[in-house]
């Protein structure tokens, strides 16, 4: 039956999105000052695991960051409105469909990394970012909500910024997210 209508949708979306964490992953494999953390289960608030996974949780100098990597073909865009009278309001289009969602997957992503933390006694920034592979990206990095929307070549730049984080911070940091974030 599958030689005659091919693999299903599903698979094949879910073929990509590997093909997409595989490419983001190696780029980070050229961070120096930095510890990755690939695959990783997300815990319930009742501290049970759920099915859910986190790309990438990257320590760096300047805190964590949760990196979700997307491969979605077509042009990117960032489409704002309101403002002076009005609430702003921020979504993000890709080929023309409104995929804001990804954006507030990583939001919970975030939250969840910023309550692991929490009584760990690391008071440390936790952000997130959208990482395209593939995608027609805009010139001028953008942003929703805090959360950063860049390609590989992009995403290194804003990981490899200094901060106040030394190497025994990190792996300590490291540490405690494997531990509470185990492989997916």
């Amino acid at each position: 039956m599958l030689a005659l209508v091919g693999d299903p949708a599903q698979t094949k979306v879910w073929a990509q999105g590997a093909e997409g964490e595989r490419a983001v992953g190696e780029r980070l494999d050229w961070l120096d000052e930095a510890v990755v953390l690939n695959d990783r289960r997300v815990r319930r608030p009742n501290g049970r695991l759920s099915r859910a996974n986190i790309d990438h949780l990257v320590i760096t100098p300047t805190g964590v960051w949760v990196i979700d990597a997307k491969t979605h073909r077509g042009k990117l865009e960032v489409r704002r409105s309101g403002g002076l009278f009005s609430p702003r309001v921020e979504r993000l289009f890709i080929n023309g469909r409104d995929r804001t969602g990804l954006i507030d997957g990583v939001r919970r992503q975030v939250d969840a990394v910023a309550a692991g933390l929490r009584g760990s006694g690391f008071d440390v920034n936790v952000r997130g970012a959208l990482c395209f592979v593939g995608t027609e990206l805009p010139l001028i990095d953008q942003e929703i909500a805090g959360i950063a929307i860049r390609g590989r070549r992009g995403l290194l730049k804003l990981l490899r910024r200094p901060g106040p984080l030394g190497v025994a911070q990190l792996e300590q940091l490291a540490a405690q997210l494997e531990e509470h974030f185990p492989p997916a």
